[in-house]
């Protein structure tokens, strides 16, 4: 069935905006109570990237907490990638840099992206992964890439504290800022799925920072209102000082794709559902790539676990 697409093309793209008062509770600019001193730029971009309209906002010197909305696919990670490079080249400060993930599975890609596309060289990047595993050190290394929970100090599920390892990595990173004058960027990219790693318990270890911290990243294209107040947690940390950046959605229809909706009937939906399956199995046929996201985890495992469609999707990635 075709539908008349031609109605809604000049549709506005509906979003999370970040305002002022989203962040201060300022009140139409005439009361602050919280203290916050907030500053927000709409930044239309000059072409699908915003690397180049994003760079001359970012003052280095200025120590407050910066956030970014952008859209999915104008190279946030790029851009941020290039931000790295620029605190590293700093002649004037010697910074620490610490990338924090939302997911171990991320901090090797962070890794490797920050080498090659930022041109930082392998001996000054230091993977969390190693610690305890290598011996390799990480005093002295000016970029660290960890996980957003180690940060914390948070555990996981699996764990009652943090392990003595990493906070004695944490630890040590903070005593050689201190000593040596070393102040620390902080980045949360994608920050959306890094909100549930900031449970109240943890956050004091943040705190720890206090005296070394310079600025704070905050980066998404899909905000809420509970990273809002994860905004103000660490703004906390640059003197209350918030500087908004945002990003309009807009249309670029050479890169736009097709959408295809398949319905199914089912009340409950399990890895044996016909609809999931017949999916599934015609794009492996057809040698699609497939990202499979799910609503529940249990439905995601037991496609992964499947001796049929999750068998043939794994062979599919070893191709």
């Amino acid at each position: 069935m075709n539908l008349p697409n031609n109605h809604f093309k000049d549709f506005p793209i509906e979003f999370k905006k970040v305002k002022k008062t989203s962040v201060s509770r300022i009140n139409e600019g005439i009361s602050n109570p919280n203290g916050f001193t907030v500053a927000k730029q709409i930044k239309e971009p000059s072409n699908r990237y915003i690397n180049e309209d994003l760079q001359p906002t970012i003052i280095l010197e200025e120590k407050n907490t910066i956030v970014i909305n952008a859209p999915v696919g104008n190279g946030k990670s790029y851009a941020i990638i290039q931000t790295i490079r620029r605190f590293y080249d700093s002649k004037d400060q010697d910074y620490l840099i610490i990338v924090a993930t939302p997911f171990v599975s991320l901090v090797e890609q962070y890794v490797n992206e920050i080498h090659t596309k930022g041109g930082v060289p392998v001996d000054q990047i230091y993977n969390y992964n190693n610690i305890g595993r290598t011996d390799k050190p990480y005093i002295g290394k000016k970029v660290q890439v960890v996980t957003a929970n180690t940060l914390l100090g948070n555990p996981g599920e699996d764990s009652y504290k943090n392990s003595d390892k990493k906070r004695k990595y944490l630890n040590e990173l903070i005593e050689d800022c201190e000593k040596n004058n070393k102040k620390v960027v902080f980045i949360y990219d994608e920050v959306h799925d890094t909100i549930p790693n900031f449970k109240e318990e943890f956050l004091f270890n943040l705190w720890k920072w206090k005296n070394v911290i310079h600025k704070n990243f905050i980066i998404s294209a899909t905000f809420t209102e509970a990273s809002f107040v994860v905004i103000e947690y660490l703004a906390e940390l640059t003197d209350k000082k918030i500087d908004i950046i945002e990003f309009p959605r807009i249309r670029n229809k050479e890169n736009q794709s097709d959408l295809f909706l398949y319905y199914s009937s089912s009340y409950k939906f399990k890895n044996t559902t016909p609809e999931i399956v017949n999916v599934i199995e015609d794009l492996l046929k057809r040698n699609k790539n497939i990202d499979v996201l799910c609503y529940s985890r249990s439905l995601a495992k037991s496609i992964i676990s499947d001796k049929n469609i999750g068998k043939k999707l794994k062979q599919s990635l070893a191709r």
